[in-house]
């Protein structure tokens, strides 16, 4: 006969109290242990229980609570099992892919999913995204505004973890495998019921971690399908409030334009010379966002006025009434060739079918979601073969009219009149998001007014 195969390693859990002088009253905390080669190796878990509201045989002889505990004593059982049989696993895993390397440190490190044995090499969460944050930064992906977002948002994440018991191996920090969809979960109440964050703010905060997370998934740190449930887990907004955080200085010159009509003239892919209609089509009616060219209604346009009158998505937020915007000769040649192609009856594009409820705020976040990308994806391509310096997306047709609007030469128009066409709530909020463009303006005002009241300082010297 060979010899007898060597016994899977069990853990049990353990109610560690002093045996001839414990506390009737007082609870004890539960270990998970693991007894190897007669060295013991013991995990606190979060749960604790008096004497009597244990019994160390159930379970198989691995302990368990008993009905006086209270209600949850099945829950909290069951959780604290489910750790273990995670653990034997790991652990029979590990012996199976490195026969005779198993020993009581390998034990203690998977139990404390020390940086021995762990597929994310013990590399740290909060730190993996400011690294990632640093990396897009320096990559020019992102500017340095939404760089300090960033790095701002995981600090409300580590105190999330500290104040909320979340933290694994330090009290404000998990490693990178240790990210769920629950904890998202969590952490997005958290800032919904204690921070009383906006649904617009929780999401600008999830995406460097979102970013992260894929980051992670793709070098295995994580499962696909663990980045997916977090990708998922974004809060349904209104359909435009990912909308006018700031002014990232893409925008299309008027060179760049006339580019991008001769480059529709001269494309052959049918569709995607269609999204370029539209997104010129937002760019001759004040930059429209995506939302509203999506659902502008044939009743909408008023084409003995040369007017189209639309209640913004956004703005009617704030005040529920119609946006009035003149309509030029090209927004008017788009909107005749659209009507003769008659796609729609109610829609004058087709990226909505005639009976979509715009009501629905969720149905309209999706379908906003759906056209974003789909179009996104387009003009991404048309962005590539003009050889743009940036990533040419709809929300570009938004910055390049006020850009547009505002510096030219022969007609600008001033601030008030930029900030009704673009549906804004107040001049303040134009001026936030052009800030930086404003002071070149400016410059190019003052110097326009050619005021020449200089005296002769070289008199008398």
């Amino acid at each position: 006969m060979g010899r007898a195969k060597r016994t899977a390693v069990i853990g049990k859990l353990r109610l560690k109290y002093p045996k001839n002088n414990w506390d009737a009253n007082k609870s004890y905390t539960i270990y998970y242990e693991y007894n190897y080669n007669r060295a013991i190796i013991r995990r606190q878990s979060p749960f604790k229980a008096r004497v009597r509201e244990w019994n160390e045989t159930a379970n198989s002889g691995k302990g368990g609570l008993t009905n006086q505990y209270g209600d949850d004593y099945r829950r909290d059982t069951n959780r604290m099992l489910r750790f273990l049989s995670d653990m034997d696993n790991k652990i029979r895993d590990y012996a199976d892919k490195h026969p005779n390397k198993l020993n009581q440190n390998i034990i203690h490190s998977l139990l404390f999913d020390a940086p021995l044995t762990r597929a994310d090499e013990g590399r740290d969460f909060v730190q993996y995204v400011k690294d990632n944050l640093k990396t897009r930064l320096t990559e020019n992906k992102i500017k340095q505004s939404r760089y300090e977002n960033g790095m701002s948002g995981m600090k409300i994440f580590q105190e999330f973890l500290r104040s909320q018991g979340k933290g694994t191996y330090k009290d404000d920090s998990i490693y990178v495998g240790e990210i769920s969809v629950e904890l998202i979960s969590d952490y997005i109440a958290y800032r919904k019921e204690v921070l009383k964050n906006e649904n617009s703010t929780i999401n600008h905060a999830l995406t460097p971690i979102i970013i992260a997370c894929h980051q992670a998934a793709l070098k295995h740190y994580i499962t696909e399908e663990t980045y997916k449930e977090i990708k998922d887990k974004r809060v349904v907004e209104d359909a435009s409030s990912v909308d006018d955080a700031g002014f990232d200085g893409k925008y299309l010159t008027r060179e760049n334009l006339q580019k991008l009509v001769e480059f529709h003239d001269s494309d052959t892919e049918i569709r995607r010379k269609e999204y370029i209609e539209m997104f010129l089509f937002a760019f001759h009616t004040g930059g429209l966002r995506i939302v509203d060219v999506m659902t502008l209604q044939w009743k909408h346009i008023d084409f003995t006025k040369e007017e189209m009158r639309k209640v913004l998505i956004k703005t009617a937020k704030y005040q529920n009434q119609r946006n009035i915007v003149p309509l030029t000769t090209p927004a008017i040649k788009i909107l005749k060739h659209w009507q003769k192609m008659g796609r729609r009856e109610r829609f004058v594009f087709d990226l909505l079918p005639d009976d979509f409820d715009v009501k629905d705020p969720k149905k309209l976040y999706l379908a906003r979601n759906n056209a974003d990308r789909k179009v996104n994806q387009a003009l991404k391509v048309v962005g590539i073969k003009m050889k743009l310096p940036f990533t040419l997306s709809f929300h570009v047709a938004r910055h390049s009219f006020a850009i547009n609007a505002l510096n030219d030469k022969t007609h600008p128009l001033d601030m008030y009149q930029v900030s009704r066409l673009l549906g804004h709530s107040s001049t303040m909020v134009t001026e936030k998001v052009y800030a930086d463009y404003i002071t070149e303006t400016l410059q190019d005002k003052m110097n326009d007014l050619h005021f020449d009241f200089l005296p002769d300082l070289d008199a008398g010297n």
